[in-house]
């Protein structure tokens, strides 16, 4: 699990006043440009454009949000999961809450999930809640979980 001391950490980037926002059912909002957030009041752990990581059988788990901007090949668990622009993601990815604006390749199992606009999708994807933004790149499967456990994340 990664931890960030967010005291000296710098703000999100803007993304102008034409940013559309998307608001599910859970009060989970997307923002093109910005995080994800939840009620919690936990902060966001971001791997920065210039990590990547890479391993057979690697699960990353945080109990908060999580940005993704670099390279991923692995499984990831969070409350909140952000696939930025220019990141690119291959394995699973089991949230609450889950945002793509780069790339995924592999499953998405979320309460609430959301492919923005320009993301590109090649996925299986259980969900309660799916929304896709016009111009977002999906293909895959989709079908509705039958019971929470089927989008429940390991966060132990």
């Amino acid at each position: 699990m990664f931890n960030r001391d967010t005291r000296a950490m710098p703000p999100l980037p803007n993304a102008g006043a034409s940013a559309q926002r998307l608001s599910g059912p859970t009060g989970i909002v997307g923002n093109p440009g910005q995080s994800m957030q939840t009620g919690s009041d936990r902060p966001t752990s971001i791997l920065g454009p210039d990590i990547s990581i890479f391993g057979e059988h690697l699960t990353l788990k945080t109990k908060g949000s999580l940005l993704i901007q670099g390279q991923i090949e692995g499984d990831v668990h969070g409350e909140s999961v952000t696939v930025d622009t220019n990141a690119n993601v291959k394995g699973v990815i089991t949230a609450r809450a889950i945002a793509i604006k780069g790339s995924h390749r592999g499953a998405l199992k979320g309460s609430n999930v959301i492919l923005h606009e320009n993301s590109t999708v090649d996925a299986d994807i259980t969900q309660q809640n799916l929304t896709v933004a016009e111009g977002a790149n999906f293909e895959g499967t989709v079908r509705r979980a039958r019971d929470v456990s089927d989008v429940t994340p390991d966060l132990s």
